[in-house]
């Protein structure tokens, strides 16, 4: 690796390992961040660790303030974590060094693109990761990793001995099996399973094969605490009952159209399109794997800021945002929607004699907070539109720098 990536992984994960030990900056720090998930990700841990089933116990209501909604091969994650420290910054440190993994992937992944470096820097040091991946500790980190992985496979197609035995693997095998990692965590790779599966299987055979290992991978990475997670699906259906946080389906609640059935009618006729598009070849597979995943998201109720940021990072690996106008756009907007999210968040900033800044922002949730939370995705899709339309460079083109 470059000297240079080296530099920006250990900037990176420095900073991280400050935002989680804070030392004498302890206070102010602590007022900017948000904790509510990372509770969720340790109470279920520890409780695995002492031999109770955290699942069981949340169904029955014997939780208290906390909840185990998370995938089993997430919770083992963390357990794992916890079994070494048992602390809820050993959960913190492994979010910190998966986001030193993923500015070494974009490193390798973009090895003969212009986005390597501005990519790299925006990673380690861009508003947009340090608050919402940050500060606000979060998972989604893991699933760039495998993300990141799966594009990487994609794109140097190659065939890997496994260690100690005569078996290889290639690199459209191992992309599945990536997916299939990322489906057992969040489900994510599902909205775009099918054209990966036919994008890496031109023969039927090993399409069904590697549609098996999919499916084999999923079911055994939902093994653990089996039945007893079901109650995690169960809650995840109610929640589509009505949106939140910052979700699209909230201007239809604002305009008391909201259904649930449509939401559904949306997403399967979004990704019926971007299915066809791509069978039509008017889309790569890259470009298809980040507008899936985009549907996905944004058609899901309860959708919130560090979701959203998710289908802009995707978006940046399809679209040349190297200028210098876009540079521009890239940072000042990400730095105002990471302000939106803060200030709509926190009214604490008045004990130091500053003015609430919920007056300019709106509360979390409110109408012009999500308007202004769509600054950045609005202006990155929009790149992503006129250079297709331009029959700029797009999707793999962008990752390999063949422009």
């Amino acid at each position: 690796m470059k000297k240079q990536t080296w530099f920006l992984i250990l900037l990176g994960l420095a900073i991280r390992l400050f935002i989680i030990f804070p030392g004498p900056f302890e206070s102010p720090v602590e007022a900017l961040m948000n904790k509510a998930d990372l509770r969720n990700y340790y109470w279920p841990a520890q409780t695995a660790l002492t031999g109770a089933n955290p699942y069981a116990l949340w169904a029955s209501g014997q939780s208290g303030e906390f909840r185990a909604d998370l995938a089993p091969l997430e919770l083992l994650v963390y357990v794992g974590a916890v079994a070494v420290w048992n602390d809820m910054r050993a959960i913190q440190i492994v979010f910190a060094l998966c986001d030193a993994i993923n500015i070494a992937l974009l490193g390798i992944l973009l090895a003969r693109s212009r986005l390597r470096l501005p990519f790299q820097i925006f990673y380690a040091l861009g508003p947009l990761t340090l608050y919402d991946l940050a500060l606000v500790p979060q998972d989604k980190t893991m699933l760039l990793t495998l993300t990141f992985l799966i594009y990487y496979w994609l794109i140097r197609p190659a065939n890997y001995a496994l260690p100690l035995t005569p078996f290889r693997l290639s690199s459209a095998t191992l992309a599945i099996a990536a997916a299939a990692l990322l489906a057992s965590f969040k489900w994510l790779s599902g909205f775009y399973i099918l054209p990966l599966l036919f994008f890496t299987s031109p023969r039927p055979r090993d399409f069904f094969a590697r549609g098996a290992l999919f499916g084999g991978i999923i079911a055994l990475a939902h093994l653990p605490w089996f039945p007893a997670w079901v109650y995690v699906y169960e809650f995840r259906a109610s929640r589509v009952a009505w949106p939140g946080h910052i979700a699209p389906a909230n201007f239809l609640r604002f305009l008391d159209l909201y259904s649930s059935s449509f939401l559904v009618i949306a997403l399967l006729a979004a990704l019926l399109i971007i299915y066809f598009l791509f069978w039509r070849k008017r889309l790569d597979i890259f470009e298809t794997i980040a507008l899936a995943a985009g549907a996905g998201i944004l058609l899901t109720p309860d959708m919130d800021p560090v979701h959203l940021a998710i289908v802009v990072i995707y978006l940046l690996l399809v679209v040349d945002w190297t200028s210098r106008a876009r540079l521009l756009w890239v940072w000042g907007a990400s730095s105002f929607v990471a302000a939106v999210y803060l200030f709509s968040t926190r009214a604490g900033f008045t004990r130091w004699g500053l003015p609430d800044f919920r007056l300019l922002t709106g509360d979390y949730g409110s109408l012009p907070m999500i308007l202004e939370s769509y600054v950045l995705f609005a202006g990155v899709f929009t790149f992503y539109l006129w250079d297709k339309a331009r029959r700029h460079a797009v999707g793999r083109a962008v990752l390999t720098d063949d422009h």
